[in-house]
């Protein structure tokens, strides 16, 4: 092969592989980048969230320990705080002759009793008892010092000796230091020392019981019953057959046979 048409070969070949691709590339179109899609606007409900609270104070120490009542509990609660009211008209007669008369009004609590017991009165006796120790009429006079030979006639020889009036005298006091005594041992003296004062009445109701009984060693119903109710005729200074006030403490003295200093 001649030069010259080695060459011509080899610029057709140039000249195809040239043509050649540009066909090929003609045959493939460029390609376009793929866009993006449009993004899809997605609509999501959302539940309404609940609005803020404030946070709830822990409880007190005095709520936390304060117990819850049960409806049994409650009602025996409110019944508990329920009163009684009673009104009471009390008198005092003279001879069969009323000569007093008070109205008062007696407050029940659930938690007294309404009768008397070996406990203590109710609450009706305790303003009866209270409203006879005011005044003494001379028939109850009478019917106490019957009372007291009984309770100091220790040995039921129907006589009173010196040693059991004194411990009639003894049990006045006794009795009025527990509340049901009716004023009946009022001391007009004030005493500093309780046992000097004890031995001083003691000694009152020895030298009480001779003025009565004299030289006898002992002293029959009677006779002390006749004592008594000489006390109360010399007390009574109005003679109206009432003791009250400075009478009556009067009389309480001499039946003890205690000086008494108004």
């Amino acid at each position: 092969m001649t030069r010259r048409l080695k060459n011509a070969f080899l610029a057709s070949g140039a000249f195809v592989a040239a043509l050649g691709f540009t066909i090929a590339v003609a045959q493939e179109p460029p390609q376009t980048p793929a866009l993006p899609e449009a993004p899809v606007a997605i609509e999501v409900e959302q539940e309404a969230s609940p609005a803020p609270q404030a946070p709830t104070p822990p409880p007190t120490p005095e709520a936390a320990a304060e117990p819850v009542m049960n409806p049994d509990e409650m009602a025996d609660f409110l019944n508990s705080k329920q009163q009684i009211r009673q009104d009471v008209t009390l008198t005092r007669t003279v001879d069969g002759k009323v000569v007093e008369t008070t109205k008062e009004t007696v407050v029940y609590s659930a938690d007294d009793p309404y009768r008397g017991s070996e406990a203590g009165l109710s609450p009706l006796e305790q303003l009866k008892a209270e409203f006879d120790s005011k005044a003494l009429t001379r028939k109850e006079a009478l019917e106490e010092a019957k009372l007291d030979f009984i309770v100091a006639d220790l040995d039921r020889d129907e006589a009173m000796s010196a040693a059991e009036f004194s411990f009639l005298v003894k049990g006045w006091q006794d009795a009025e230091i527990t509340g049901s005594g009716r004023g009946r041992f009022v001391d007009p003296i004030f005493h500093a020392d309780q046992a000097a004062a004890d031995a001083e009445h003691a000694a009152q109701a020895q030298a009480k019981f001779t003025t009565v009984a004299g030289a006898d060693p002992a002293i029959g119903r009677k006779p002390y019953i006749k004592a008594v109710i000489a006390d109360f005729d010399a007390a009574d200074v109005d003679e109206d057959g009432l003791l009250r006030g400075e009478e009556l403490l009067q009389f309480r003295a001499a039946n003890r046979g205690e000086p008494y200093q108004p």
